[in-house]
């Protein structure tokens, strides 16, 4: 497998280039993104699916400038795929013959089927695990749903219904009581499977609807991957989108390279969320592309990644552990004195993770910050701890990092994430837990250690004993009538 490997998305709203990294066998990173707001399906709809020359024109030149890209970042692999509006187009082995002829690129035109496959790809192994979902992608030319279930995707579909195919047919024409009859009878065969209470939206349409949700909501952190809302809150904006006029939706603070076709992706999305029973909507940055990646390098593994394998922490502990061992010897310790600590703290089993997580990135975490600024490390880490991740649990890590040596600013940062996190007594106890782990490893050698827990006296003995370490525990806080006895 090459090391950086390029994913083209020829799409017929966009055509765009992302360039991942490898750092072990699963764990890679991003190292580029590009896209292009070139529309190759622009005009083809309403012409009985031709591509026009412009179109053409303008991708064949997209396309010329993502392979320079990819060879300015010696990518040893390009995987180029093509979605509905070339799938569709009559003539489609034009463009596919100039592009092999003057570029050598090897277009893989996908059908519906596939497209909704990668789709679900993504979200099953980029999203916190989920038992059941549906996914919908809505596109230029087309949507695709896919139903996964315990880590399987049972069933995929592709719907010629699009938000380009629908401007050019109907609302260009102004023909917007046609256009709900047409998105009904499409969307009223969508099989009984695909009906389930969380929905995971891909593609543009429903991330721009997100993200205008998450600045109404006055969301406390910046993170599109991930964020979720409850349908019947925000059911009643969706229906009205389409009927809004330019300067309701930039009020809305959707962009502008948006604004002429979320009306068109709202009626779509709108009916599939009723149709569907939806309840819960969860929003995913990764789509067809992170899809068509994950199938190569996971194509040994049934398409999954191994259990008990976190994609987020993996890629940061190869890109900047100074030693792995280290930091598991540290996340050891912390899951320890959790467990020792239960009957005291209480603290509910599911931030042990979380903790243990917190605990193995501690040695790194220096290297992300200048001079000190914890800051650095807060938004490094909330942007890559993006994959698999809840927004509340990769909220609590990057401030268990950030903060484990600051008491004064603690209440302050907590005030302002409060409604993502769990309750201040309980930060209180996990900052003290990973601060004493980190106390224990202050030598940084990789030593046997005994805890244990005698009533208020938590009792801790090294193999061969640290200095540095009796004076990191000395200048800890610690909990209420709480003692620590280094032997």
């Amino acid at each position: 497998m090459a090391k950086r490997t390029a994913i083209i998305d020829i799409g017929s709203n966009s055509l765009s280039l992302v360039v991942y990294e490898k750092s072990s066998r699963y764990a890679f990173h991003l190292i580029e993104k590009v896209r292009s707001r070139v529309r190759i399906g622009e005009g083809a709809y309403e012409r009985d699916g031709h591509l026009q020359e412009e179109a053409m024109d303008k991708a064949f030149g997209a396309l010329k400038d993502f392979l320079s890209v990819s060879e300015n970042l010696k990518c040893r692999k390009i995987l180029c795929v093509a979605t509905s509006a070339l799938r569709d187009a009559p003539n489609k082995k034009v463009f596919l013959k100039r592009v092999s002829r003057e570029l050598k690129l090897n277009i893989k035109i996908i059908d519906g089927k596939q497209e909704a496959y990668f789709g679900a790809v993504a979200a099953m192994n980029l999203l916190e695990p989920l038992e059941s979902f549906t996914t919908i992608d809505i596109g230029g030319g087309s949507t695709e749903l896919s139903f996964v279930q315990e880590g399987k995707i049972l069933e995929t579909l592709s719907l010629d219904l699009g938000t380009v195919r629908l401007k050019e047919l109907f609302f260009d024409k102004g023909l917007n009581q046609d256009v709900k009859s047409y998105i009904k009878d499409i969307i009223g065969q969508v099989p009984e499977i695909f009906k389930s209470t969380t929905i995971v939206g891909i593609g543009g349409t429903i991330r721009s609807l997100s993200a205008a949700i998450m600045i109404k909501e006055q969301y406390p952190i910046n993170s599109l991957h991930g964020f979720d809302y409850r349908v019947k809150d925000y059911l009643p904006l969706i229906e009205s989108i389409p009927t809004m006029d330019t300067k309701a939706l930039k009020k809305l603070d959707f962009p502008s390279t948006r604004l002429d076709t979320i009306g068109e992706g709202s009626a779509i999305f709108y009916t599939l969320l009723k149709h569907l029973g939806a309840e819960v909507v969860i929003s995913s940055k990764a789509g067809v592309r992170e899809g068509v990646y994950l199938n190569d390098i996971l194509r040994n593994s049934q398409g999954k990644f191994p259990h008990n394998f976190n994609v987020s922490i993996k890629s940061l502990i190869d890109r900047y552990a100074l030693s792995e061992k280290n930091c598991a010897y540290v996340q050891r310790v912390a899951l320890n004195l959790f467990d020792v600590l239960q009957e005291k703290h209480h603290i509910p089993l599911e931030y042990r993770e979380v903790l243990g997580f917190a605990a193995k990135l501690s040695p790194i975490s220096k290297v992300f910050n200048i001079y000190s600024n914890s800051d650095n490390s807060f938004h490094f880490l909330l942007e890559n701890l993006n994959f698999t991740f809840s927004h509340e649990k990769k909220l609590l890590l990057a401030l268990l990092l950030k903060l484990s040596s600051k008491e004064k600013q603690r209440h302050r940062e907590f005030k302002k994430y409060e409604m993502l996190l769990p309750e201040l007594e309980v930060l209180e106890w996990l900052y003290f837990i990973l601060n004493l782990a980190v106390c224990i490893n202050s030598n940084k050698k990789i030593q046997k250690s005994e805890i244990s827990l005698e009533k208020n006296t938590i009792m801790i003995a090294l193999q061969e004993g640290s200095y540095l370490c009796k004076e990191c525990i000395e200048k800890l806080q610690l909990p209420t009538s709480l003692k620590i006895v280094l032997m």
